[in-house]
């Protein structure tokens, strides 16, 4: 079957939910005091917005957790399992910052519903509406910490409108009334610490719980305010191509999960806004054409496999409720993303700059470098990402990590800190058609090398400079058959983190000598 088909399919079946799942809007909340000493009163009632069954239930998302562990106060993320006491806090230093902010999401609560749905057991239901409560009682806004940090409150607001949505009519009416309350809080709090000394995504998020919640609040005023500035913000952040501005694989998904949200509700709400509508296609597209005929996302620049949804995911909501179907694109040239396609195989080479000028955070030493795949399985790697808060972040950020080269031994960008550059790379296209990409990469000491891809029978990577001695690296993860032309070659071993927070070992192959070398893989057809 179309793997098109099967997602049309499964969109189907997730979204024929029984009655008593339907979501229908009621219930008056008022006079509630909330803690920053204003009245907040709901003259209105407030609007449950209809989850997105096929985001927040997607199956590959749930598999992430295990409702048993976590029915136990035990949290994994990012492949680190830690039993925590949530009566007594909700912080562990003895994980990263990325990791606590994780814990302080609240996508738990989806796995926790679906296995109440599923075993119709009031157990699972009863320790969402727990740990909500006391995460409440032990996250006041004035102990601050990672709770009441803008972006993990814009993501938290998010889940709790989504399993508020879900979970409407079976919690109790104190149980709401506590949430709401809460919710109302952390949107007033939102609302004043945007992270506009950040932007980027973080902003994009910020923007996102705004919508979300002004529309839930039914708070007209935000709710112009915030949609306005949203749009802007798309403007900037996603390109013609319809990829998002900061070139990782990963976060564009989650900017697309999070426009699809968005543009949901204001649908549900009568406000439908078609400009932001307008953005769902190209994002589909950029994430389709990186995606398909590959089992995971390309690991360029910050990504990792195990934080947003998937792309059949991505394309079933984007079919089920705009009525979206992606095209593939050969080229996302505003990106500098060129996909070669023959037979078995599938060529993805990234030619594009290290990101916006003024937000280069999740950006790698990845000028020129591709990854390829074979029947979808990963045949030539970059290393990925691992982790943010660690010594490995400089490896993993590195020429070396990545399938491209240097000039003289000088990495292409100066990376320093977790999310900065200095002096970096940029790239120059000289021309492409359906088998060839010849590209400049100037690195951050203004050395050039001419890079040149052939995708024919064979994948021929020639490098070419006039100031000194080449350093080529590759990632081999199947056996290829390949030759070399250069002075000297020798195996490694590298890091490979496919996901975040797991790594392993693989062989690197390291090629050099002077003025040009060219590495030859050849291709079959099987």
């Amino acid at each position: 079957m179309h793997i098109f088909k099967k997602m049309q399919l499964y969109a189907a079946t997730v979204t024929q939910m029984k009655p008593s799942q339907v979501i229908r809007r009621g219930a008056k909340w008022a006079g509630l005091q909330c803690s920053l000493g204003c009245k907040v009163c709901f003259s209105n009632n407030v609007f449950p917005i209809p989850p997105l069954y096929i985001l927040d239930l997607d199956p590959v998302f749930l598999s992430r957790f295990s409702t048993e562990e976590l029915m136990h106060d035990t949290f994994t993320f990012l492949h680190r399992t830690c039993l925590l006491n949530p009566e007594n806090r909700w912080e562990n230093p003895d994980e990263t910052p990325l990791w606590n902010f994780n814990l302080h999401y609240f996508e738990f609560l989806f796995p926790l519903w679906n296995a109440y749905l599923r075993a119709q057991d009031e157990r699972y239901l009863k320790q969402a509406d727990r740990l909500i409560d006391c995460w409440i009682r032990q996250n006041p806004s004035a102990r601050k910490g990672p709770g009441w940090e803008a972006y993990t409150i814009a993501l938290r607001l998010t889940n709790w409108i989504g399993f508020y949505g879900m979970a409407e009519h079976e919690l109790s009416i104190s149980s709401k009334s506590v949430m709401i309350h809460s919710m109302h809080e952390q949107y007033d709090y939102l609302s004043r610490h945007l992270e506009k000394d950040i932007l980027g995504n973080h902003y994009f998020e910020n923007l996102k719980a705004l919508v979300l919640c002004s529309v839930f609040f039914r708070d007209e005023k935000m709710l112009y305010r915030s949609v306005k500035e949203l749009r802007q913000e798309c403007k900037e952040e996603i390109l013609e191509d319809g990829m998002h501005y900061e070139l990782s694989p990963m976060y564009h998904n989650l900017i697309l999960e999070g426009l699809l949200k968005v543009t949901s509700a204001l649908r549900e709400y009568g406000q439908a806004d078609r400009e932001l509508e307008s953005y769902l296609q190209p994002m589909l597209d950029a994430a389709w054409s990186l995606e398909e005929s590959a089992s995971r996302l390309p690991l360029f620049n910050d990504t990792g496999n195990n934080v947003a949804k998937g792309i059949e995911t991505l394309v079933s909501a984007a079919y089920s409720y705009f009525g979206i179907e992606p095209h593939f694109k050969k080229q996302l040239p505003n990106a500098g993303y060129y996909i070669y396609k023959r037979g078995p195989w599938k060529l993805i080479i990234d030619a594009g700059q290290p990101g916006p000028s003024y937000i280069p955070g999740h950006a790698h030493c990845d000028a020129l470098s591709f990854e390829l795949f074979k029947n979808g399985v990963p045949a030539v790697v970059n290393c990925g990402t691992y982790a943010y808060q660690t010594k490995l972040r400089d490896f993993f950020r590195s020429t070396p990590a990545h399938n491209t080269v240097m000039i003289n031994q000088k990495e292409q960008s100066h990376c320093w800190g977790i999310f900065r550059l200095a002096e970096r790379s940029s790239v120059h296209i000289l021309m492409s058609d359906d088998m060839h990409l010849i590209a400049i990469m100037k690195d951050q000491a203004g050395q050039m090398v001419k890079r040149s891809f052939f995708f024919g029978d064979e994948l021929i990577i020639t490098d070419e400079t006039k100031v000194g001695q080449l350093t080529g690296f590759f990632h081999p993860m199947i056996s290829l058959e390949y030759s070399l032309n250069c002075d000297n070659a020798s195996e490694c071993a590298h890091l490979y983190a496919p996901e975040y927070g797991d790594y392993s070992e693989i062989k690197a192959i390291k090629y050099e000598g002077p003025g040009e070398i060219s590495l030859r893989i050849y291709l079959d057809d099987r």
